[in-house]
């Protein structure tokens, strides 16, 4: 009688636990949805525009340089007169660029909004590379008073191909106008 109400219990322990049946995987991160391979300067730009936005670190970071896929280093130069009140904008790299990326991110709080554009567009073809200068507003609305506001600049982009036939940025220098705040002031603030 004892085995009987054991085997009882330990039917329904399994039964009721489910223990036996497994469960469905989990779909992996994928890039976002507005993320298409960047083939031309202009898809790159817009992917570049749409991380941002979304705030998609993968994708923010699919627009940069992969040492993997190219022999070469991103790099960020400041605007001049952010550096000066920012010095940790010095030497700023692939590692940097993400960490800010993430604190940006952390720190926008619930119910923000980040809107970029860029106007004024240059491009100067140079085959397997180019140099694309354009002006840039980037309207963040956020709870944090350190990040809210109207950032304004022009950013000088050096993009070249890869071994995967995609363009990426290798580097970034940012130009700051008048008095305004540019997107290294976002960079220093939050780094």
């Amino acid at each position: 009688m004892r085995i009987k109400y054991l085997i009882l219990v330990l039917v329904l322990f399994i039964v009721s636990c489910d223990l036996l049946t497994t469960r469905d995987p989990e779909e992996p991160e994928k890039l976002g949805s507005n993320f298409i391979p960047a083939t031309s300067p202009d898809v790159l730009f817009q992917n570049f525009k749409f991380s941002v936005e979304e705030k998609i670190i993968e994708n923010y970071l699919a627009c940069l340089v992969d040492s993997s896929f190219l022999r070469k280093k991103f790099h960020f130069i400041p605007a001049i007169g952010s550096v000066t009140q920012y010095p940790v904008l010095n030497n700023w790299g692939y590692a940097s660029e993400k960490q800010y990326f993430n604190n940006f991110k952390a720190n926008l709080g619930s119910g923000s909004n980040v809107k970029l554009n860029f106007s004024n567009v240059n491009n100067t073809p140079l085959g397997d590379s180019a140099i694309y200068t354009v002006d840039y507003t980037m309207q963040v609305s956020s709870n944090n008073i350190t990040l809210n506001g109207n950032y304004i600049g022009t950013a000088i982009c050096k993009i070249f191909l890869d071994s995967r036939n995609q363009w990426v940025i290798v580097e970034w220098q940012d130009i700051k106008r008048e008095n305004l705040a540019c997107w290294s002031d976002l960079k220093g603030r939050i780094y």
